[in-house]
């Protein structure tokens, strides 16, 4: 089994952009940690991108049945009080529906942030197109001052990051 961490947007793409910061570049430094956190305990991971670069579509989703993939995020709203973190899964898949309330509960669990909780969607490019259970977290609302200032903190990433690895392992997913 593979763990394929995606670094949401990149290159050209910025993703929402914050006062100060924009997405690509916190996702991508949150998928680093994450991935070499997974190395750690002995799985085997794939990151999307390593780098500022923006994937092709149909790379980003290479997988097959038996991996995982998890999308990461920073969510943005015009209404600049909005905040929390929420996990969306595709629409009907049951182990992706577990991956998702296993990550949201632990995020929530180590960041006490508001729980926008769990969603289904089936118009998710990442979701709809992978093979194997899927998850997109959006890790907070860069749009919000508070979060924005969190998500650019290392504490904070570790924290996230962390959070991450304990949903997936809750999960029993074997190395």
């Amino acid at each position: 089994m593979k763990i394929i961490i995606d670094a949401g947007h990149g290159g050209s793409d910025v993703g929402a952009l914050g006062q100060f910061s924009c997405e690509k570049d916190i996702t991508l430094k949150l998928a680093k940690v994450v991935g070499f956190l997974l190395r750690h305990l002995g799985y085997e991971v794939r990151l999307t991108r390593d780098d500022d670069y923006l994937p092709i579509w149909a790379e980003r989703v290479e997988s097959n049945k038996d991996d995982i993939f998890i999308s990461i995020h920073c969510n943005g709203a015009p209404n600049p009080s909005v905040q929390g973190i929420e996990t969306f899964y595709y629409k009907g898949s049951e182990k992706g529906e577990a991956l998702a309330r296993a990550i949201q509960g632990s995020l929530i669990d180590a960041t006490k942030e508001v729980d926008r909780s769990v969603k289904s969607s089936d118009n998710l490019y990442v979701l709809r197109r992978t093979k194997c259970p899927a998850v997109l977290v959006e890790i907070g609302f860069i749009t919000n001052e508070y979060e924005e200032k969190m998500l650019n903190s290392s504490d904070y990433q570790l924290k996230l990051a962390l959070a991450i690895v304990k949903g997936i392992r809750d999960r029993g997913l074997k190395k």
